[in-house]
């Protein structure tokens, strides 16, 4: 689940830290249909199926020509390769995917197509060995003039394989289960043979970049810092302006596709919590209410504003730190997750948004998703009382002020969120006073939104850090760089360091299964294994939210859906 308008990973591809996105690997698109209902104008309701979303859908021949459309970010990406562990953020997602090659696209029921901007073809020409045959569309080129080929598919599988250390990943998955990527019938067409079965193929290669940028290790880390030297896509970038905190993208002349409607895309950085103020005054068209009530309330009562929702496929958790000399053992992971009760969060940060809030009890699939199934065990309701007494038998004493201790040591564990986001304060607040319950205390450290993940998650600098995970319709492979072992200091996005040789069986059994219920139930056994190492406690199930200027079409909660940059515009 690898941002969005505030910081988060795509697990799921991006991270989003706020009222939005995430850290894991996010998914968007440049092209193909993005499916749906109608906008309901933003009533209470339980959490959409995973099969539908509103983006208030108009055939692309109906929408008018021009516009602007002003999207809000919760910063500007220091690294435009998404490849790269700086770039895997949601507010990157949102740009780049409007700018360069994804394979497919999906439906609000994460069906794919292939996208025939860049394909002519994609297909499974073997299963024993699994062999993917991609036929590249022979109009398809990057800006510079180069043809889009093989050499591509073979440079970015060897940066993002994980066997070059000089190349600083966010992630492996799927590419290291590449036996070898050879050119096809000619240049336009990219062989990938897999060493073992991979059922999740169609996540890898997007998006796709250049080889001049795979090729070298240096390129790859440094050359697309603050800026985009090559794109092939419907769009391209104008500016980055620092000092306006602004992106701007306009249409690519030597697109090849069928034009945007748009005429320009303006990317705006502001505070998560000042979004909803800008789409009052006009100032954005779009903003991503996340989980946050107040926001959720104040865009329901705006003039020219329509709520869009769908069944997110993201969440919110904690992540705990397993480097953390107060969280090492796993016994005491266990402990202070056992204090933390996720219905009362669920319901404090859902109630208000409407439906039936329920915390989500698993790590891989949605609440929505065939195959949800809850595995938190005593993990499932928190328990003071019980946490008291497994911190006892560790030998954690309550000292004078409450605060339980150890070899001199107190149980003071730093809660690290984004500033200016405020279900993050409201979550924080909420686990601190559940831990100092149970002896534990919660320093909580509201960071800079900018430094959040460079500064302190990916460095683990912290204890505890709260932000959401943004789902893929990948739902077992896109968590493999999240919960596998680190090795050294490639911990690509297992910000916790915790994993163990069960979980990373579980993942390789997961990633093999081509056959759906074989998936389900290796999915399930993966989510049990990471449960019980206390590798992060799963919160909610964060509705996606999107409030929209009315006329704003093709656009919205997209849920499992694709972007399509193309179709996006306005009504008169």
């Amino acid at each position: 689940m690898n941002a969005t308008t505030t910081p988060a990973l795509t697990r799921r591809s991006v991270l989003a830290a706020g009222t939005a996105g995430g850290a894991a690997l996010a998914l968007a698109a440049c092209s193909g249909g993005s499916g749906g209902s109608g906008g309901s104008g933003g009533g209470a309701a339980e959490p959409a199926a995973a099969t539908t979303n509103e983006v208030n859908p108009v055939d692309y021949d109906q929408v008018a020509a021009g516009g602007e459309f002003r999207w809000p970010l919760s910063q500007i990406p220091t690294n435009f390769n998404y490849g790269q562990l700086d770039g895997a953020l949601g507010d990157n997602a949102d740009v780049i995917y409007a700018c360069l090659p994804r394979p497919f696209a999906f439906s609000a029921g994460a069906e794919p197509t292939v996208n025939e901007d860049y394909f002519t073809s994609i297909e499974l020409t073997s299963e024993n060995p699994q062999v993917v045959t991609y036929t590249i569309n022979p109009d398809a080129t990057w800006s510079d003039g180069t043809p889009i080929t093989a050499a591509d598919f073979i440079a970015q599988w060897k940066a993002n394989n994980g066997t070059n250390p000089a190349y600083t990943i966010a992630a492996s998955n799927g590419y290291d289960q590449v036996a070898d990527v050879t050119q096809g019938a000619d240049e336009k067409q990219a062989v990938v043979t897999f060493a073992q079965t991979y059922g999740d193929w169609q996540g890898i290669f997007d998006p796709l970049y250049p080889a001049s940028t795979n090729d070298d290790p240096a390129v790859f880390n440094e050359g697309w810092i603050e800026k985009m030297p090559v794109t092939a896509g419907p769009f391209t970038l104008e500016s980055i302006d620092q000092a306006a905190q602004t992106i701007s993208l306009v249409p690519d002349p030597k697109w090849w596709g069928r034009a945007p409607k748009l005429e320009r895309i303006t990317y705006r950085v502001l505070d998560p919590d000042a979004q909803v103020d800008a789409l009052a005054n006009g100032e954005v068209d779009y903003v991503d209410l996340g989980a946050s009530a107040s926001n959720y309330q104040r865009a329901t009562g705006l003039p020219g504003v329509q709520v869009r929702r769908a069944g997110g496929p993201n969440y919110r958790h904690v992540t705990f730190n397993g480097a953390s000399a107060l969280l090492s053992d796993v016994a005491v992971r266990h402990a202070v997750a056992r204090a933390i009760d996720r219905p009362t969060i669920a319901k404090a940060l859902l109630g208000p948004l409407g439906g039936t809030p329920a915390p989500l009890d698993n790590h891989v699939f949605m609440t929505n998703q065939d195959g949800y199934e809850a595995n938190a065990g005593d993990l499932t309701t928190g328990d003071a009382a019980a946490a008291g007494a497994e911190l006892d038998a560790l030998g954690w004493v309550p000292g004078a002020d409450g605060v339980r201790a150890k070899d001199g040591q107190r149980l003071s564990l730093r809660i690290v969120i984004p500033s200016g986001v405020s279900s993050a304060q409201q979550e924080s607040e909420l686990i601190q006073g559940m831990l100092q319950e149970a002896g534990v205390e919660g320093q909580i450290q509201a960071v800079p939104s900018a430094d959040f993940f460079e500064r302190y998650v990916n460095v683990g600098d912290f204890d505890l850090v709260i932000f959401t995970w943004l789902g893929t319709p990948f739902p077992v492979s896109s968590g493999q760089s999240i919960y596998q072992s680190v090795t050294g200091d490639d911990v690509r996005q297992n910000y916790g360091r915790v994993s163990s040789p069960e979980v990373d069986a579980a993942i390789t059994a997961a990633i093999a299964a081509l056959d759906p219920a074989e998936k389900v139930a290796a999915g399930n056994a993966l989510d049990t294994a990471i449960w019980k190492e206390v590798h992060s406690l799963t919160m909610y199930q964060r509705p996606d939210l999107a409030a929209c200027n009315e006329k704003l079409q093709n656009f919205g909660a997209q849920g499992f859906a694709s972007v399509d940059y193309t179709s996006i515009g306005f009504s008169a």
